[in-house]
């Protein structure tokens, strides 16, 4: 991780900008130059990632107040998240233990679910608590933001102190294929976060800490995670659910 830290700056000369820079243990710029390939800085009220040497990437922020990730809210019968991670009932909760963007713990959130999130790569939690800070200033978010609880931190750790009813892993998956790579915002984050190489340890972690069941995220085509056989699976268009059952119940 330390190697990715090394290519970020904070960019800007007012205190909040400071005040980051001291926080994350970035240098702190107020001239834009090569020496790093992206600037943290804040614009318009938002933290933003911004790329440096390439222009063709648009800056990165966290925002729930609009786009597809509010959209996705308004719709759940069409979200195989949600029915991968099971019917709510009483005390039901979630741990999404690589939290990323938060997107997919926003969703499930606004579907009622508690959700804990969990982000170990320090540039992403600083963007994601911004996100959040701004979602629970709007009115018609703030309960959904209300059932969202961020930790940050390494999940390997957590998760051996927490408890969940189900616990949600959608590891960075290593492509091979550089082609792959669609998403020019999938492509930053890569950049900047690595690939997940511990996350079949993660996935042996979980299923001790959920009392129901791990749900991975998994390419539609990847192999299973940890070459672990889940108990079913749900697939989408490009995406499948691998879902393991922990539960007495259901062994």
């Amino acid at each position: 991780m330390a190697q990715e830290m090394n290519k970020v700056a904070v960019y800007g000369d007012d205190t909040a900008a400071t005040e980051l820079s001291a926080q994350l243990r970035l240098p702190l710029i107020n001239k834009l130059n090569d020496q790093f390939s992206y600037v943290l800085c804040y614009q318009n009220d938002h933290l933003q990632l911004q790329s440096i040497k390439d222009k063709q990437f648009k800056p990165l922020c966290i925002d729930f107040t609009s786009g597809k990730v509010n959209y996705r809210r308004f719709f759940p019968s069409k979200e195989l998240l949600v029915k991968a991670i099971g019917k709510k009932k009483e005390n039901f909760t979630v741990i999404d233990a690589t939290a990323g963007l938060g997107r997919d713990s926003f969703v499930l959130a606004s579907m009622g679910y508690t959700v804990t999130l969990l982000e170990r790569n320090p540039i992403l939690a600083a963007l994601l608590q911004d996100g959040l800070q701004r979602a629970k200033n709007q009115p018609k978010l703030c309960n959904i933001i209300d059932r969202l609880h961020f930790m940050q931190g390494n999940a390997v750790e957590l998760l051996s102190k927490l408890t969940a009813t189900v616990v949600y892993l959608d590891p960075m998956y290593p492509h091979r294929d550089k082609s792959a790579l669609v998403k020019k915002e999938m492509r930053m984050l890569r950049d900047i976060v690595g690939n997940d190489n511990d996350a079949a340890n993660l996935l042996l972690i979980a299923l001790q800490c959920a009392s129901e069941r791990v749900v991975v995220k998994r390419p539609k085509h990847a192999e299973n995670l940890n070459a672990q056989l889940p108990n079913f699976s749900l697939a989408g268009r490009s995406s499948r659910f691998d879902i393991y059952l922990t539960g007495v119940s259901n062994v």
